[in-house]
């Protein structure tokens, strides 16, 4: 094979590898449909499907009043999208439930990155109540290894940063939330 054709070759193969997750999408008033969309992209990028531009719009409807504004409206959301999602190779599953903070994180843990999960919180001081965070595998930074992260699309809110460990605090503030979640997992490949 002459080094053209290779070269030709290999430029196709390195424009289809998956690009990184695209940041969280920062938000005061949408928490819950911004850390959806982060831990549903996360979650794909980890099954090995990448997210091209034109499917991102998707995923991208989270961040508006109308589909992200409270758990309700994100599984809302999921319920109206999840056959066009199924139908771009997003095997993914959303499940209400409400489960104390500590049994969400093992599952996500458990999921080795299949798995992730949507919290309503209300962090000691907090004045919003439309606070949420999203508990995923990822890297805190680009030295780090894959571990559970908790995301905040409002850094800021009690003490927590945009990509960080999970604090000791999250198990009261989401206890204040009625320990409510969506739980998010990708169900195989087809």
């Amino acid at each position: 094979m002459s080094n053209s054709k290779l070269d030709e070759i290999t430029n196709v193969i390195t424009e289809v590898v998956p690009q990184p997750v695209a940041d969280l999408f920062h938000t005061p008033i949408t928490c819950a449909g911004a850390a959806s969309s982060y831990v549903l992209r996360k979650i794909a990028y980890r099954a090995g499907i990448h997210v091209p531009a034109g499917q991102s719009t998707v995923f991208d409807e989270l961040n508006y009043v109308a589909h992200g504004a409270t758990l309700v409206r994100v599984q809302h959301w999921f319920d109206r999208r999840s056959a066009a999602l199924y139908l771009m190779g997003y095997r993914l599953r959303c499940q209400f439930v409400t489960a104390p903070t500590r049994d969400v994180v093992s599952w996500v843990k458990h999921g080795r990155g299949y798995r992730g999960a949507m919290l309503p919180t209300m962090f000691s001081g907090q004045q919003s109540t439309s606070h949420a965070v999203g508990i995923v595998i990822d890297r805190v930074d680009d030295t780090s290894t894959d571990d559970l992260v908790m995301i905040d699309p409002s850094p800021g809110t009690g003490g927590t940063s945009e990509r960080g460990p999970i604090p000791s605090t999250l198990g009261d503030a989401h206890r204040e939330r009625n320990h409510q979640a969506l739980m998010f997992a990708w169900t195989g490949w087809s």
